[in-house]
């Protein structure tokens, strides 16, 4: 682990379960719950690739900094293969229709804590400042929007479609920025951004699990939910 606060690691752990608590009951609570066996079986592997990937990272497979490619886009490369079979397969497609369009909107309110986070982080010279709110993440803009565009979208119906679609697009847009930033700042031969203080935290355990489980999530809700709106 890395040598910063106990309670940095700690709040990053809460965040992650959170993370996944969310992520189940969007499951649960949407028209999914139906096939009750789908829902155990996706929240059970979830689960198991958290814990696979606290594995990896404790025994300090990510922290090879000399093997090409780095160790830490596997992970990033299996999400991106998972969610876009999962969106190109039609069984698959379908399923994420019936998902409680509510909280896949509410889900982006943990980016507050990952930015802070990743701010308390860059203090400790973890990652790079311009992986923060401090320099080019505009990720907490979201997380902090996320509770008023579900309240004014689901609940009080006063903004339309097209608005909630735009915000989707802008929170997708900034949160693929910031994986380019993070992957290139990297400490790896493929590394062209930020090296002066590289990013570093994600190598180790809890916060590998930003790239190979939150960052997913978030993705994963703002394409799950612009589905439903053109539905």
């Amino acid at each position: 682990m890395l040598d910063v606060p106990i309670g940095l690691n700690l709040l990053f752990i809460l965040t992650t379960l959170v993370t996944y608590a969310m992520l189940v009951i969007a499951m649960m609570s949407g028209e999914t719950n139906k096939n009750g066996r789908t829902v155990n079986l996706i929240s059970i592997l979830l689960l198991l690739w958290i814990i696979f990937q606290s594995t990896l990272a404790l025994n300090k497979w990510f922290m090879d900094r000399k093997s090409m490619p780095p160790h830490l886009l596997f992970p990033i490369i299996t999400c991106a293969l998972l969610i876009t079979l999962v969106f190109v397969l039609k069984k698959p497609r379908k399923w994420t229709e019936q998902l409680n369009a509510e909280l896949l909107v509410w889900i982006h309110i943990i980016r507050i804590p990952v930015e802070i986070v990743l701010y308390q982080l860059a203090i400790h010279k973890q990652l790079p400042w311009s992986m923060t709110f401090k320099g080019l993440n505009f990720d907490i803009v979201f997380g902090i929007t996320a509770p008023i565009m579900a309240i004014l979208y689901f609940r009080m119906k006063k903004i339309n479609f097209r608005v909630m679609q735009i915000w989707h697009w802008l929170g997708l847009l900034s949160v693929g920025l910031v994986v380019l930033r993070g992957i290139g700042s990297l400490p790896s031969p493929l590394q062209w951004w930020d090296f002066s203080q590289p990013n570093y935290a994600v190598m180790h355990f809890p916060f590998v699990w930003l790239p190979s489980f939150i960052v997913p999530v978030v993705i994963f809700a703002h394409i799950a939910a612009m589905r439903q709106l053109r539905k």
